[in-house]
């Protein structure tokens, strides 16, 4: 599948920096997306569930998506494009996100369609027949269930022309049932402890929370294991570890953590999350030790 292997690689997720007020902070974005840009990632993943998504209005949405794909220049950018509550009317939304210029839109399972595999194939299967740009698949842990049955998946690739998921069973099991019903297709591991091993059975890409905050990183550990230097598993040990300093918190760790790397904004969150005090301290211990690690700014 020629169209999946332009897919392949790191896809650097993005925060929606907020004012005070919980207005977005567009010209936090601009610069946080430009910082990201700066990592060289294989592609950047706009408006999915480190966006909270869940916590914006369509414009917003599509705003996001075209902004970063402005800024992004020849540098691919995907968006979810079925996050709202209606999916009767998921189709023309998901023809809106397209209209931004993405490089492909993302389908997450919709409320309600998870437990019914027939009802959940045909209706991936029609948005992906409507969609002008290559779809991906998302299991949204925001929805429940989430999960997207292997069986199933392979049946999209092959039939509906889906080229990607996005996988969060957070196993192995679950990856590589993926990857072994639709080889072809590119397999995304979101879970940071699992990134190494998942590349490792066949894996073609890489969304993980922790590229919000260490892309720079993330690229470098999929440059090294590409390349079979061996020292992949250095920079994996230090995502690793950010993965859980980052915590329960997130998104608004994150956003703590791109502002003290020189991408400024509050750490303002629409779900509620908010930084502690300790969790603060740690993710300052954790930039001052794995600073060598995260770039010439660091």
């Amino acid at each position: 599948m020629k169209q999946a292997a332009s897919f392949r690689g790191v896809y650097a997720l993005l925060l929606t920096p907020f004012e005070a007020d919980g207005r977005i902070d567009w010209q936090a974005y601009d610069r946080y997306v430009d910082w990201q840009l700066e990592a060289r990632t294989n592609g950047l993943f706009a408006v999915c569930g480190s966006s909270e998504m869940a916590f914006l209005e369509p414009d917003e949405r599509l705003a996001l998506a075209k902004r970063a794909v402005g800024r992004a220049g020849s540098v691919p950018v995907v968006a979810t494009a079925n996050v709202g509550p209606d999916p009767a009317a998921h189709r023309e939304e998901l023809l809106r996100m397209a209209e931004t210029g993405v490089s492909g839109v993302v389908l997450v399972v919709p409320q309600g369609l998870g437990a019914d595999t027939e009802r959940l194939e045909a209706y991936f299967a029609g948005l992906a027949a409507a969609s002008p740009v290559p779809a991906l698949l998302y299991e949204w842990p925001h929805w429940k269930p989430k999960d997207i049955d292997p069986a199933m998946y392979g049946r999209l690739v092959q039939q509906a022309g889906i080229i990607g998921v996005k996988d969060t069973t957070c196993t192995m099991a679950g990856i590589q049932a993926k990857i072994a019903a639709a080889a072809e297709s590119v397999v995304y591991q979101a879970n940071t402890p699992l990134l190494l091993e998942a590349l490792r059975s066949g894996a073609g890409g890489v969304m993980s929370t922790v590229s919000t905050v260490a892309a720079k990183l993330l690229q470098r550990m999929w440059a090294e294991e590409e390349a079979g230097s061996g020292l992949a598993e250095r920079a994996h040990e230090r995502l690793v570890l950010l993965d859980g300093v980052l915590g329960p918190e997130f998104t608004a760790s994150g956003k703590y953590m791109a502002a003290r790397q020189g991408a400024p904004m509050t750490t303002t969150t629409r779900s509620g999350k908010q930084v502690s005090e300790a969790r603060a301290k740690a993710l300052d211990v954790w930039l001052s030790y794995a600073a060598t690690e995260l770039g010439e700014e660091a």
